[in-house]
């Protein structure tokens, strides 16, 4: 397996491969823009006196995908899930956490339709359960005639760094502002305050693809919505599988969340943060990317 290179090496390799390489593709119309993605290893979790981990970055350790796969792009839209419930008649349920001038409340009137502040059809949809995003999985399964699924953890962060093995793709924190959605200066919420000393031009969700896509031409790899991820929850990795899969559990009470959002707790943006919520919840800083096995 190939491991994951410095910045500079990778973007010489990146610059002499053919413009077929990573081509992006979908399955079907309708069907979400895939990149398709080699094996590899890469460092997992925070080192020991990393001090913006938390326990559950730990132990650092090394994690090898061995199976080729493919990952969505962008988020799922707005659009695309309307889609899925109009075809399907899905219902998602009423009552969303949403961020007021009290902090985060329970609003029994917010859905994915009106998350508690305006979208476009092109904002990546948020106020979905983890359930409502394996039910859509389910639909483009049907549709395509492969099968969909939510990313493991290992995969989404494999993704997300792009191939490059320590650091952050995007540079210097001044930078990350032309790459991601985040909780900038212009953040106005009183619940919120400035984590990076740059302006997005966004106070909430953004349409996807709009800012620069990383190494491997995935948008919003950080930022905009944090994604729900297959894997059960535990409160550290010295459990969890080295070769790329999800950790799996019966009656699992919470589910991986990975990626950040327009807003978050001020300090720096970590490719590595992690967060879990319960698979039912919904929240107006949550949506989520799919991924399959490669053919």
């Amino acid at each position: 397996m190939t491991r994951l290179l410095s910045p500079l090496l990778l973007a010489v390799l990146l610059l002499s491969c053919s413009e077929e390489t990573n081509r992006p593709f979908r399955d079907c119309a309708g069907c979400p823009e895939l990149i398709l993605l080699e094996g590899g290893s890469f460092m997992r979790g925070a080192e020991m006196d990393d001090p913006a981990a938390d326990e559950s970055e730990h132990p650092r350790h090394e994690v090898t995908i061995e199976k080729p796969f493919a990952i969505a792009t962008r988020h799922t839209t707005v659009q695309d899930y309307a889609a899925f419930t109009a075809a399907t008649g899905h219902e998602t349920r009423p009552g969303c956490y949403t961020l007021t001038d009290e902090g985060w409340r329970m609003d029994g009137s917010a859905s994915w339709r009106a998350p508690g502040f305006p979208q476009t059809p092109l904002d990546p949809v948020v106020c979905v359960s983890w359930h409502d995003a394996m039910a859509y999985a389910a639909w483009i399964s049907a549709r395509s005639g492969k099968t969909y699924r939510l990313p493991s953890e290992a995969e989404w962060e494999f993704a997300a760094r792009g191939g490059i093995a320590e650091g952050n793709f995007w540079g210097s924190d001044t930078q990350i502002c032309a790459w991601a959605n985040v909780n900038d200066i212009t953040a106005k919420n009183k619940t919120a305050k400035a984590a990076e000393n740059c302006t997005d031009g966004f106070l909430y969700t953004s349409p996807v693809g709009h800012f620069r896509p990383n190494p491997f031409g995935i948008h919003d790899a950080i930022g905009n919505a944090w994604v729900w991820l297959a894997d059960c929850w535990q409160g550290g990795y010295s459990t969890s599988p080295r070769d790329g899969s999800a950790h799996r559990a019966e009656n699992c009470g919470r589910r991986v969340l990975r990626g950040g959002s327009w807003t978050d707790t001020p300090g720096p943006v970590r490719i590595g943060a992690r967060e879990n919520r319960p698979p039912q919840g919904r929240y107006a800083i949550a949506g989520f990317r799919l991924a399959r096995d490669a053919d």
